[in-house]
């Protein structure tokens, strides 16, 4: 089988993220390139469909700044696992369905509603998991070890509790290793080393574009500093809606005075 490994120098994260997306946009998507956001200033990783179609994923530089090998392979694992099982698209239609938009329409949503909104979220994301965690063994990493960052992720309306998920992998990785990944990826048309990786993203001889993505650029660096830059993703396993505090102080406040009246009989 061939060798994807990348030493453990933090300066090799980028390159070892375009190495994996390339070989997977090669190996699912006929070589169509999805655009990869680099971002500073935040800590979100994700991935979508924008209008025209392209998809996107977003790889906080922060978060994959101390991963290793295992942990760094099963992530962008499971982003393409969101990808290829076409969740974007379903996360748009269980939102409409639901009448989500936002944070508060998702903190807003009834119990019941709530509770069938988040089942349908959460089974994205194991099936996502379980996607990344076969295609981390196909490229000889550990699933379980790769997947260890989420062990400290707390449960969230679109997320199960990490621990949880990691367990899940656990179960599954025995009947997982049993498969037969020879043809996995030793057939793919492009085997790519660093050099191919320099030579197949761009014409030129730079591998990131820091700055505004022009056309048929691969990858980028950018900083996501301004509210509201980040997209809506449709998955990851680093992100997660979640209700600020002052957001349920207000909500709290709006509320008190009804149940005051309710309670005092005025």
């Amino acid at each position: 089988m061939a060798d994807y490994s990348v030493s453990n120098d933090s300066a090799s994260r980028e390159l070892e993220v375009l190495k994996l997306s390339v070989l997977f946009d090669s190996h699912f998507f006929n070589g169509l390139p999805t655009q990869v956001h680099f971002t500073h200033n935040s800590s979100m990783v994700g991935t979508w469909v924008d209008h025209q179609g392209v998809a996107n994923l977003s790889v906080s530089l922060d978060r994959i700044r101390f991963m290793n090998s295992d942990q760094l392979a099963f992530l962008i694992a499971h982003e393409y696992g969101h990808l290829v099982l076409k969740h974007p698209e379903k996360t748009v239609e269980i939102q409409q369905q639901f009448g989500v938009a936002s944070t508060f329409d998702e903190f807003m949503l009834s119990f019941d509603m709530k509770r069938e909104y988040s089942k349908l979220m959460r089974e994205m994301e194991i099936q996502a998991d379980l996607f990344g965690a076969k295609l981390a063994l196909g490229l000889g990493r550990d699933p379980e070890l790769g997947a260890s960052f989420l062990l400290g992720e707390t449960k969230g309306i679109q997320h199960p509790e990490g621990t949880l998920r990691v367990a899940k992998i656990k179960s599954e990785k025995e009947s997982m290793a049993a498969e037969d990944f020879s043809d996995t990826f030793d057939s793919l048309a492009v085997q790519l080393g660093d050099a191919e990786v320099l030579a197949a993203l761009l014409p030129s001889n730079l591998v990131l574009y820091r700055g505004d993505t022009p056309a048929g650029v691969k990858a980028a660096v950018e900083s996501w500093s301004e509210p509201g830059m980040e997209p809506a993703y449709a998955g990851g396993p680093d992100y997660g809606f979640e209700v600020s505090i002052l957001l349920t102080l207000a909500v709290l406040a709006c509320a008190l005075p009804r149940w005051w009246r309710k309670t005092s009989g005025g």
